[in-house]
């Protein structure tokens, strides 16, 4: 590195120190400003420093929870890695995750890089640095007034991929995903069957999910409407169009007889030809897909099937991601929503939890998407059948109080309590000691809610 790359590494940790001294935040983000205004290269010259490579995930939900799974089986694998685990994905965010863990001279010493990166940043870090592997977990709607409609994040994400012609691990059960990265080489994952006996959001059989919103329905080539097989939710599942024959590629990584529930899922796992059986500690069957990509991935770079299982079966949670707290000696649990099929997700498995309490807390500020519209395509109705009270939150308050009504939910039974902090002491009080409290922000409401933890001395994982 040459003096001016030096001279904005030690700028971007003094304000790392300053930032976090102060309490100001996890400087996660402005130190990487400040270090790429006054050495452009920086990003460059940092991350060509790791041994094997850079590995990326990219796709609408899923990124920080696949990339925690990733990194679970490579530090099972003893291999040193640096991560942005704080979830800040964009190009400020990774520049100041690697500046983070270098030295103040500016030294690296990691094997792999392992980065979450936002869809729109993808070709911008790939224009800097050479990526050796790319997964992509899904594409769903997702902030429409920043991203446009889905063919324009995949285009996106596609240049990403062929910059530097990197592999790709790709979604098989998405259409919007299998079809990306046509000129690279191409791994697919996916879901072959569930658990006859597994219910997920209460009384549906899980193989039957045609009434679910599905967010492309239509062929990619031909534009005729898909057949699905099986349909696991959104578009996800085992698809076909009879018109021109385009269909669900093989997988080669492949998880089946999945069962979920409020406190876990299994699955068995095959990978290529070897079979582990999987038990994570997560809910709900958006964490099999996640925890799925996550050894596609590391099968793709080489990594033998029992340490991948060791590293799924110990994942620790990341921040906000169905992240398990103790607060006022209740349990509580975190989920972030912000999409339509995300947030189906987590309010069917928090459906299946008999033993809660509900807060939900939404923003509308940029990082959450200013259109909130997509409230009322998360489908809420699941939660009809709760007993207790529902204390929602943040900016648009009142706004989730409506969706609640119409979703189903006794207007006595909804707490409306702008403020989070408060609204958070609210539905403790309502939480007995063997129930769960489910916490539901968007993103913005995720950091307030680390602020107000952290001033009561918690610190959810990564801060």
């Amino acid at each position: 590195m040459n003096l001016k790359e030096n001279l904005a590494v030690s700028l971007a940790k003094l304000s790392t120190n300053a930032i976090r001294s102060l309490r100001l935040g996890l400087g996660s983000n402005l130190p990487g400003r400040i270090a790429r205004r006054v050495a452009p290269n920086v990003l460059k010259q940092l991350a060509v420093q790791c041994r094997k490579g850079v590995l990326a995930v990219s796709g609408t939900n899923g990124k920080s929870t696949t990339c925690g799974f990733i990194s679970s089986i490579l530090n099972k694998a003893q291999l040193k890695i640096v991560h942005n685990r704080q979830g800040a994905n964009l190009v400020t965010g990774i520049t100041a995750t690697l500046i983070d863990q270098a030295s103040w001279q500016g030294k690296l010493d990691a094997d792999y890089c392992l980065f979450e990166i936002d869809e729109a940043t993808l070709p911008v870090v790939a224009a800097e640095i050479d990526i050796a592997a790319i997964v992509v977990t899904n594409l769903f709607r997702d902030q429409l007034d920043r991203f446009g409609e889905l063919d324009t994040t995949a285009r996106l994400i596609e240049k990403g991929i062929a910059i530097n012609h990197s592999p790709a691990i790709l979604n098989a059960d998405d259409p919007n995903v299998a079809k990306l990265a046509a000129g690279s080489r191409r791994i697919y994952y996916g879901i072959e069957s569930l658990s006859a006996s597994a219910s997920e959001g209460g009384e549906t059989p899980p193989l039957q999910y045609h009434g679910a919103i599905r967010e492309l329905s239509y062929c990619a080539n031909c534009e005729n409407e898909y057949a699905y097989s099986l349909l696991f939710y959104g578009q996800l599942g085992h698809w076909r169009c009879a018109n021109c024959g385009n269909a669900r590629p093989q997988p080669t990584v492949v998880a089946s007889d999945i069962a979920v529930s409020a406190s876990g899922s299994t699955f068995t796992l095959r990978l290529d030809q070897e079979v582990q059986s999987i038990k994570i500690a997560l809910p709900g069957l958006f964490n099999v897909y996640n925890a799925l990509a996550a050894a596609a991935m590391a099968y793709k770079i080489g990594i033998d099937a029992q340490t991948i299982k060791n590293g799924l079966e110990n994942y620790e949670t990341l921040f906000g991601r169905s992240e398990r707290v103790e607060i006022s000696g209740k349990s509580v649990l975190i989920q972030l929503i912000k999409n339509p099929s995300g947030a189906t997700q987590v309010i069917s498995a928090c459906a299946t939890d008999s033993e809660k309490q509900i807060l939900i807390a939404i923003n509308d500020n940029y990082a959450d998407g200013r259109d909130i519209s997509w409230l009322w395509d998360a489908e809420f109705e699941r939660l009809s059948e709760h007993k207790g009270k529902v204390v929602v939150a943040g900016q648009r308050a009142e706004d989730m109080a409506v969706r609640m009504k119409y979703a189903g939910i006794d207007p006595q039974k909804i707490v409306v309590v702008s403020d989070l902090s408060q609204a958070l002491d609210r539905a403790i009080g309502l939480t007995d000691s063997a129930e769960t409290l489910w916490v539901m922000p968007t993103y913005t409401c995720l950091l307030e809610l680390q602020k107000i933890l952290a001033a009561r001395g918690l610190a959810l994982s990564g801060t």
